[in-house]
């Protein structure tokens, strides 16, 4: 099911789809852009994207990348967009399988805030959460982050849209930023 959605303002990322030359070209696009202010080639950035390109195909997702969010500067988010398969055609009430996801949700993060919601596509799921990230060498990092997913019309898939943020203190406007990009989501197709 082709799919659109309003990305944030100044929103720097990555579309992915099966087109391997359309992603080499977005690759370069975003490595032009962005290449300079993380101290990298345009060649050097542009080739570490393409390396992410296949596990991102193989996970689903359809976008990935950042922009600037909260109070300070240098507060930005991370928004990834996936669209995950049922392993076999859902049940057709849309309710009950938002009901089910965000049971499932709620039994994986114990200190999640889930919640079923209504969005212009349909049913759909949300999660907000905080926590900490691991990384290796004993660092931690705090992760506050908010979680739709959106079971689809076709019965057949899902989108899982996460945006995640390092910052405190711009939570409030990460939560905002989600929330539009979430009711923004609609078909693709064309009448």
């Amino acid at each position: 099911m082709p799919l659109r959605i309003d990305l944030p303002p100044g929103f720097s990322g990555l579309p992915v789809g099966s087109d391997d030359q359309l992603n080499r070209r977005h690759a370069w696009m975003v490595a032009e852009n962005v290449a300079a202010g993380v101290g990298k080639s345009v060649e050097e950035f542009g080739s570490f994207l393409m390396a992410l390109v296949p596990a991102m195909q193989a996970n689903g997702v359809r976008v990935f990348g950042k922009f600037a969010v909260g109070p300070r500067k240098g507060d930005v988010a991370t928004l990834t967009l996936g669209v995950a398969q049922w392993p076999e055609a859902a049940p057709g009430n849309r309710e009950a399988v938002v009901a089910a996801m965000a049971e499932e949700y709620r039994s994986r993060h114990k200190g999640a805030v889930v919640q079923p919601v209504r969005l212009p596509i349909g049913p759909a799921v949300v999660a907000i959460s905080g926590g900490e990230f691991h990384l290796p060498g004993r660092e931690v990092r705090a992760q506050f982050k908010a979680e739709y997913q959106i079971p689809l019309p076709d019965d057949r898939s899902v989108v899982i849209l996460s945006v995640v943020a390092e910052s405190e203190d711009a939570w409030p406007a990460v939560a905002e930023a989600t929330a539009k990009v979430a009711w923004s989501l609609r078909s693709g197709e064309t009448p």
